[in-house]
């Protein structure tokens, strides 16, 4: 009797040991399934510079949003050479982005394109989105929480985003969107 009850006692044993095991290695698969397809979930949080409040056109008949931080107060670093840090304002007119990067010289609205800038961007209808054509459009005005984007013939704005994008080549494509209204 005495050697049955300790092959039925390590028979037990085994059974809860399995069924831990499985729970803790479903776990882990549930878990590394979740990261692999909503990385944002797990990602570092957005600056606040980049946290959309409102858009629309202001008082000056510019498109606009306002940001919970400061607009502009995060910019790609020199070690993030590439990376396009932009505020994008799709308009009745196009779509007008105020953008920051190191390392691409692309406007004459500023001598170091390092600092906040405007353009007029298409984009195409990829998976992401990449740029097909872009012009020197409008002017970028960054105060406080506010972006806008002067001289624009633009009337009404039907939604914007903060993302960043990364130039490869001759490609530049959209890479994060840190937020977006509607």
């Amino acid at each position: 009797m005495h050697i049955y009850s300790i092959t039925t006692f390590r028979a037990m044993n085994k059974q809860a040991l399995n069924r831990r095991m499985t729970i803790l290695a479903g776990t882990l698969l549930v878990t590394t399934l979740m990261m692999m397809t909503a990385p944002s979930v797990f990602a570092a949080p957005v600056s606040k510079d980049f946290k959309i409040e409102t858009f629309g056109i202001d008082d000056d008949g510019n498109p606009s949003l306002t940001v919970k931080g400061t607009a502009g107060g995060t910019k790609p670093g020199p070690d993030e050479a590439g990376h396009i840090f932009a505020y994008g304002f799709v308009t009745d007119k196009g779509t007008f982005a105020v953008t920051s990067h190191p390392g691409i010289e692309d406007s004459d609205e500023v001598g170091d394109d390092s600092e906040w800038h405007a353009h007029k961007v298409t984009l195409s209808n990829d998976n992401p989105p990449c740029v097909t054509d872009l012009t020197e459009q409008g002017k970028a005005v960054l105060d406080g929480d506010t972006v806008s984007v002067d001289n624009t013939p633009a009337t009404e704005v039907t939604s914007v985003l903060t993302a960043d994008l990364v130039a490869e080549g001759d490609n530049v494509c959209v890479d994060k969107v840190f937020d977006s209204k509607p």
